[in-house]
């Protein structure tokens, strides 16, 4: 018996650390997701080159009113005026810290552009509370008006030891909050780095954020440092730069 209490006690000790483990990480109630009912359906092209093609997605937003950050998952469905459905969206999950808000950009499962669709049904599918918050992030994020339209501006930190390719996402609204464009580019920043970022936003926009979207480490080497800032908010150049890097990954 005296051998067997101390074997118990330390896998009370093991199952213990176990559980401590997991309860570091949990999923968030989706109570507190909330999807704005201002979503922007658009049928554009996607894709550049040969990936290049017409589809129909949905811009919407999605608010974290909870006191945690959380990674969030939205998915959905189109439909035609009378309800019937046409299609499914893609899934997209993107990091939300508490009471902050991202826009998704969410497209049309078959890449297919789906021009009777007239309304979309946006489900939260999940909403992650990760052991620890992502290592990167953009700071110091400010608006300025040029002309009839905003340019939004941010500094992009990453505090991992390893450089990072991550993809960086401007959210441009108009005057009554509504989405008008997503652009997103692609840099690769140093271990503990900073690099400026700007985005310009379309004509009569109002509002603009910038924020992080998928992120890669290592970063993989083709992925440049920096960009000519004239070609921020190029939809070409950024998917060029998506495609190289989820390429590389996929090797």
């Amino acid at each position: 018996m005296a051998c067997y209490i101390p074997r118990v006690r330390a896998w009370v000790v093991l199952l213990a650390v176990a559980a401590c483990a997991k309860s570091k990480s949990h999923q968030l109630s989706l109570d507190y997701i909330r999807v704005s009912a201002d979503a922007r359906l658009r049928t554009d092209t996607v894709g550049v080159g040969t990936f290049e093609e017409q589809a129909t997605f949905v811009l919407v937003d999605a608010d974290n009113t909870s006191k945690e950050g959380a990674y969030v998952t939205l998915g959905g469905k189109l439909a035609d005026a009378s309800g019937t459905e046409l299609g499914q969206l893609r899934t997209q999950s993107l990091w939300i810290p508490a009471g902050e808000t991202r826009t998704f950009a969410l497209v049309d499962r078959e890449r297919k552009p789906r021009p009777s669709s007239a309304r979309a049904r946006i489900e939260v599918k999940g909403a992650l509370v990760p052991a620890s918050p992502p290592p990167y992030r953009v700071a110091n994020v400010a608006e300025h008006v040029d002309g009839d339209h905003v340019v939004t501006t941010g500094t992009v930190e990453n505090d991992a030891d390893i450089p990072g390719a991550i993809t960086l996402i401007a959210s441009f609204h108009d005057d009554g909050g509504r989405p008008m464009t997503r652009p997103f580019t692609l840099l690769k920043v140093a271990p503990h780095g900073k690099l400026p970022v700007q985005f310009a936003g379309p004509p009569n926009s109002k509002h603009g954020t910038i924020f992080c979207g998928d992120v890669i480490y290592p970063s993989p080497p083709e992925i440049p440092s920096e960009l000519d800032p004239t070609q921020f908010g190029s939809a070409a150049r950024m998917q060029q730069g998506l495609d190289q890097v989820f390429d590389h990954a996929q090797r």
